[in-house]
């Protein structure tokens, strides 16, 4: 799941609406509260209401306390023309492209911040505390708290990087680290085999080697896990070569519902297991209570028994349920019970774009090669989507095309070998044959791997992987093995550079 929320931040982000001074728009100010706000305090409000008898929000309907949830509508951008379009289309604040914009930003002047200007060898900043790299201090610990109906409560500690929202969860963090060391690494080596060239050259092939690496566990390691071997083996098709009238952007069905299947897989307690293999209980937690907190990796055993949690905790299937973490206490502050609700803005923000119905999707995406009509009942869902769940849908929706394509996609049952379900399995697959088709730059690493990422990164306590670091280890299928077994890079074969 980490990988997939990083790699999201390489691709996506949707700004929404703020006050002409720049300011948070508050939809649910507490003299508002109730069951209904008219008129709205902010054009660009779509506040969730939530049901006084809400078993999660309000357990005693005699004494109901949240009856609003923030929303504010994304900013949209004009067409082509230079005009205001009759039908929004939100913007992308980040480059489309696999480019590791999350490790090196998306603007020429992020970029330039985050650079050590002082390095001879075109190295990332970062901060040094007793003897380990750590990401360069941020200026703001908590963007995503903007508009929170409750005010968030921030730690001192923060980071910076390619993307603001580093600071979001702990793990996160880590996975961040992990690049920017990687970065510099790979700067290290360059300037051992080839010195005496520019700091600005050993910066941009250190950049060129990490977005080839990137690309290359996410065609080759992550998307036969989620999609399966058979379909990531179209999408790694050598007849989808570079065309140049192939559009880059983002499709708004995968990053406003497909791609926020990873939030089905979250956890409630995150585990970390010390060099020994044992639990490490003492610093194991609750994600509800983390969120904002990235001081966390500070610790001086944080870094590596995170990553051993990682390697070693699988994730939750992709389905209809959730947990309690993102679907009442999303970025509460300190001492409350409640926070958001994530699944409830999913599926708010999936209207706000104008997302269509899961079943148009399904039957766009499917029909021809499954030989099915477009579902007119609810009934005729099963058994794509588990009956179960299709019961519950019929006390939800009035129609089987009301339903939304997020609630939808996550429901299906996977494909073999796969992660996901035929709809998001698709979206992904076109999403990633365009990415791929429209990057004239677009290049790999073979020998890389993911496992030899976090070898060569960690605080030197993981001696031992499994492979393949998307598959929790087995003794049968992907034994441990020492991180020296793994391949990696030799710098003195790629001379001249």
């Amino acid at each position: 799941m980490q990988w997939g929320q990083f790699l999201d931040h390489d691709l996506t982000l949707t700004p929404t609406f703020t006050k002409s001074d720049g300011s948070a728009v508050e939809c649910c100010s507490r003299a508002q509260i109730g069951r209904d706000i008219f008129p709205p305090p902010h054009p660009e409000c779509a506040a969730i209401m939530v049901p006084t008898n809400d078993p999660k929000y309000n357990p005693d309907p005699s004494s109901a306390s949240v009856t609003c949830m923030n929303f504010v509508r994304s900013t949209f951008g004009k067409d082509l023309n230079g005009n205001i379009p009759q039908q929004r289309q939100h913007v992308n604040a980040l480059t489309h492209w696999i480019d590791g914009s999350n490790v090196y930003g998306s603007s020429a002047s992020h970029a330039a911040a985050l650079r050590d200007l002082s390095s001879f060898n075109g190295k990332l900043k970062v901060s040094f505390i007793n003897g380990r790299q750590f990401l360069p201090p941020g200026p703001n610990c908590c963007p995503g708290g903007a508009g929170a109906v409750w005010p968030n409560v921030c730690t001192s500690t923060c980071f910076d990087a390619g993307d603001e929202r580093v600071n979001e969860q702990p793990l996160l963090t880590v996975m961040h680290t992990i690049w920017v060391r990687e970065h510099n690494r790979i700067a290290d080596a360059l300037y051992r085999v080839a010195p005496g060239q520019s700091s600005e050259f050993y910066y941009q092939q250190a950049r060129r080697f990490v977005i080839a690496e990137m690309q290359h566990i996410i065609y080759n390691e992550y998307l036969p896990v989620m999609i399966g071997p058979e379909l990531a083996a179209q999408v790694n098709s050598p007849e989808y070569y570079y065309w140049s009238y192939f559009n880059p952007a983002i499709f708004t069905e995968f990053s406003t519902a497909a791609f926020r299947m990873g939030h089905s897989q979250l956890r409630s307690f995150i585990r970390l297991f010390q060099s020994d293999g044992r639990r490490d209980d003492d610093q194991s937690f609750l994600l509800s209570n983390a969120f904002n907190e990235p001081q966390r990796v500070l610790s001086r055993t944080f870094f590596d028994n995170s990553l051993r949690g990682m390697l070693q905790t699988p994730a939750q299937a992709v389905d209809h349920c959730f947990a309690d973490d993102i679907t009442s206490q999303l970025f509460k502050p300190a001492g409350q019970r409640l926070g958001f609700d994530l699944i409830s803005l999913n599926i708010q923000r999936g209207r706000d774009h104008g997302l269509p119905p899961y079943v148009w999707m399904l039957y766009y995406l499917t029909g021809n090669y499954l030989q099915m009509s477009l579902p007119f009942t609810f009934d005729q869902l099963v058994p794509r989507i588990p009956l179960e769940v299709v019961s519950a849908m019929k006390n939800v929706y009035a129609h089987p095309r009301d339903i939304d394509l997020f609630v939808g996609g996550v429901s299906e049952k996977p494909l073999p070998k796969a992660v996901l379900g035929p709809t998001f399995a698709s979206i992904f697959a076109l999403q990633f044959v365009n990415l791929r088709r429209a990057d004239h730059q677009f290049d790999e690493i073979q020998k890389v791997s993911l496992a030899k990422i976090i070898c060569d990164n960690s605080d030197g306590t993981i001696t031992n992987i499994q492979p393949k670091a998307f598959r929790v280890p087995d003794n049968l299928l992907n034994k441990p093995v020492p991180c020296g077994n793994l391949p990696g890079i030799d710098f003195t074969k790629l001379l001249p550079l």
